[in-house]
């Protein structure tokens, strides 16, 4: 994994000083994500390429998908960053395609960006609701103690006391 370190780093370094990121149309004005963008996409490429243990050029989306959620969701980093997050993943994602590094980079890039509103609710810390693991037990259905009775005429009442 240490070449691939070396790859990503040089990946990323090229795509900081590179024009899409420069005027990068992506970025608001003045956008603090040019500070922690060679952060961000450091710890992005390499969750992805950790996925399945495979070189910055053979990644996919499956790959793409937990290292944006879980990877780069974890950064310590201003929620006024975290809302361009995945524009500027997708930006360096359609740069390595450009630049003939990454093939697919562009589609995976729009991959990204859909990926934006799972990014910030994890980036947040919210969690999906759990859900029961099974149907809901209604009140005429058969008791699931094995009774033969239906649930209302069985435990339903122990559950009141």
């Amino acid at each position: 994994m240490t070449d691939h370190a070396e790859i990503i780093e040089s990946w990323v370094s090229d795509f900081c000083g590179s024009s899409a990121f420069v005027d990068g149309a992506f970025l608001e004005g003045g956008s603090p994500v040019r500070e922690y963008a060679p952060q961000v996409l450091v710890a992005f490429l390499t969750a992805a390429c950790a996925q399945r243990e495979a070189a910055p050029a053979d990644v996919n989306e499956a790959d793409l998908k937990p290292a944006l959620l879980e990877g780069v969701g974890r950064l310590a980093i201003p929620a006024s960053v975290r809302r361009e997050v995945p524009a500027l993943c997708a930006a360096f994602l359609s740069e390595m395609e450009s630049q003939g590094r990454l093939s697919g980079g562009r589609t995976l890039g729009l991959y990204v960006r859909a990926l934006r509103d799972p990014y910030l609710d994890s980036a947040a810390g919210k969690t999906a609701p759990l859900q029961a693991a099974g149907a809901k037990l209604g009140r005429n259905d058969p008791c699931p103690c094995g009774s033969g009775r239906k649930y209302k005429k069985c435990c339903l009442g122990l559950l009141d006391t």
